[in-house]
């Protein structure tokens, strides 16, 4: 068995009505001043953003939101959140929402004790060398797993391209996974948001980089999915469902955290910076494709995805059985309502040559479990326009 490193640096709180304790959690980190990071929908619709608010300032603590986080947030905006946050003097930031209020939170953080704009962590031009301010993340949805990651993603626009910077200190301190805030999410955000955690586990299970607590997260994750996932698209009012889906992205979180990702990601961050496509559309949409193109490589993997996802394999030999893992996420793909083809999000065959160009120099694309060469882009993209 190879050497690893498993890390474990977040809290987790989990339960129905656990958002409520923000507050108490907050003074357990000293914190005096909370800088608090949204997005605008957030503060106009969800019913738990004033309980939040209140919950800090009923513990004696200062509070300041910023709630104009946009979804793939821009260099622009990664950069004026860290700003106005050091005026302001938190010692601690909150991040309310999905992907990109945590994101968000958590580079803002970093660039609290690190000089410069983002841009020159996720061009490399400058390293990570002082601790980030601690954050604490609260998901409104089952599928980032950013709360339990040390990533954040920046989008530049202008270059088509959404990059990762990372360091050990921007794992969030802690994760408040209350059920109850996702029960107003929408069909199709639900949909979107929990093919991403699949596609986070099956990635990250396939890894040449997984190791067994990995695999064990990343598995779990799989079969919870694919037992929840349509029950909570289909009857978003459903707690206990809405809570094994949170746990689901949370585990699969952790799981990619350890084993990294592939070449599903690295594709889907061009769609995203190049056409907007949601990113876990971009990801639920590639996933069967790339999965077909990977399977080769590990068969007794995708093996054990097909059982999880549900698939009777009795019978079979290991490369049909592989495969099912394959027809498996196509059908979740379909009766969730998911776009099946790049022409149905609006890609053009001109772009490619763009999109190839980016995905080759996504940094995680070494632990995709098959090598991918430009040609193998190519052929997965002219597969995947239908």
């Amino acid at each position: 068995m190879k050497e690893f490193v498993f890390r474990l640096y977040t809290k987790v709180l989990y339960g129905e009505g656990v958002a409520k304790r923000l507050g108490a959690e907050c003074k357990q980190l000293n914190a005096r001043k909370v800088f608090f990071v949204t997005d605008s929908f957030m503060v106009e619709h969800s019913a738990a953003f004033p309980m939040l608010i209140d919950s800090i300032k009923n513990a004696g603590l200062e509070v300041k939101v910023f709630s104009e986080v946009e979804p793939d947030p821009s260099i622009v905006t990664i950069d004026g959140v860290a700003a106005k946050m050091k005026e302001f003097g938190a010692d601690v930031a909150v991040a309310f929402g999905g992907g990109s209020p945590m994101d968000t939170a958590k580079l803002a953080c970093m660039l609290q004790s690190n000089a410069g704009s983002v841009c020159d962590y996720m061009r490399k031009t400058r390293n990570i060398d002082n601790p980030a301010v601690p954050v604490i993340c609260i998901p409104t949805t089952a599928g980032t797993g950013s709360e339990v990651t040390s990533f954040g993603v920046v989008t530049d626009s202008d270059a088509g391209e959404k990059i990762g910077v990372a360091h050990d200190s921007m794992m969030p301190k802690l994760a408040i996974i209350d059920p109850a805030l996702q029960l107003s999410m929408p069909p199709s955000l639900t949909a979107a948001t929990g093919m991403d955690a699949l596609c986070h586990a099956i990635e990250a299970f396939v890894s040449t980089d997984a190791e067994l607590l990995s695999d064990a997260m990343c598995l779990h994750a799989i079969r919870l999915i694919g037992e929840n996932i349509r029950k909570a698209v289909a009857d978003g009012r459903d707690v206990e469902t809405r809570g094994k889906m949170a746990l689901a992205s949370l585990a699969a979180g952790v799981g990619f955290a350890q084993a990294g990702l592939g070449a599903v990601h690295g594709i889907a961050h061009c769609l995203g910076a190049m056409y907007h496509v949601p990113h876990g559309v971009a990801n639920a949409l590639m996933l069967p494709y790339v999965m077909s193109f990977n399977v080769m490589a590990s068969m007794e993997k995708f093996r054990e995805i097909a059982i999880a996802l549900g698939e009777n394999v009795t019978g079979l030999s290991l490369r049909d059985a592989a495969y099912r893992s394959v027809a498996a996420v196509k059908l979740l793909n379909e009766d969730l309502g998911i776009p099946q083809t790049l022409k149905e999000v609006g890609v053009k065959e001109s772009d490619f040559s763009s999109i190839i160009k980016n995905t080759m120099t996504y940094g995680r694309l070494p632990f995709n479990p098959r090598t991918v060469t430009e040609k193998d882009v190519e052929n997965i993209l002219t597969t995947a326009m239908g």
